[in-house]
């Protein structure tokens, strides 16, 4: 559970925090950052504490340290990144670059080979694959780094959830058990078990069942959008939808026609069905 709250307010914090690309859209990109900011907050809208559970508010801050210490957030994150990341990126690197990458076109598309394929990526970047290890590395810190600094607002998020989620007996028994030496082994360990080569082992070899789910999944889209009309390609514009469109920003025409029909491409790969 905590990790599910950790990578969904991590992500849009992260395209939030782009750096401005000139010093004169500075406000405005502090104005887009504020509103962004804004609409984040509204999505998860939260009740005021009624006075009962106020009340067992101290309570449940006392249990949350008990449960999250200092540091948590970042054991966390490594230990997603060396459990689950890693092995990931390390297979990516075995397989060798993705040509999109280099020339924005896939190697399928081109009928090329492995060795054509590594031979073009070090002719345009000698190297891609120490690049790759910086940016997984650097990734890890910073992302350490924004675990750390959004701990102390978990932590007052999650002593609020307990306080309107249990009563002050239950409160005071979830405390007792964690003050035993159990119960704080258990809270040390509990949130790095998640990424347990075990447990991805076990999850992984259940692939099989995940590739039929989606795609049925897909199936199912498809027949729930059938009766839509399809979304336009360059060709189905009419003279004054495309005029506007160039008018609005400021392609070309054959810029705009080559971009459509990317998309359309693109939209095709991505198809689950």
């Amino acid at each position: 559970m905590m990790k599910k709250w950790m990578l969904a307010i991590a992500a849009p914090l992260a395209l939030i925090g782009q750096p401005a690309v000139a010093d004169e859209k500075v406000d405005a990109k502090a104005h887009k950052q504020a509103e962004a900011i804004a609409m984040i907050a509204e999505m998860f809208p939260a009740e005021p504490l009624t006075p009962e559970q106020q009340a067992r508010l101290p309570l449940a801050a006392s249990l949350i340290e008990q449960i999250m210490p200092d540091g948590t957030m970042d054991e966390i994150m490594e230990s997603m990144f060396d459990g689950m990341l890693g092995p990931i990126m390390d297979l990516a690197d075995q397989a060798g670059p993705s040509l999109s990458t280099f020339i924005g076109y896939d190697e399928t598309e081109l009928e090329l080979d492995d060795e054509a394929v590594a031979e073009i990526a070090a002719i345009i970047d000698p190297e891609w694959r120490e690049r790759q290890r910086r940016t997984m590395d650097l990734t890890k810190v910073m992302m350490g780094q924004l675990m750390t600094a959004m701990e102390p607002a978990m932590k007052r998020g999650m002593a609020e959830a307990y306080a309107a989620n249990f009563t002050q007996a239950e409160l005071e028994g979830i405390f007792a058990f964690f003050s035993t030496e159990v119960g704080a082994t258990y809270a040390r360990k509990s949130y790095q078990l998640t990424s347990d080569p075990r447990i991805m082992h076990a999850a992984m070899s259940e692939l099989p069942k995940m590739v039929a789910t989606f795609e049925e999944m897909g199936q199912n889209m498809k027949a729930e959008m059938a009766d839509l009309p399809e979304k336009k390609d360059f060709e189905a514009l009419g003279a004054t939808e495309r005029q506007r469109i160039l008018s609005l920003t400021g392609l070309t025409e054959e810029d705009l026609r080559v971009g459509m029909r990317q998309v359309a491409e693109q939209d095709v790969k991505d198809a689950p069905f």
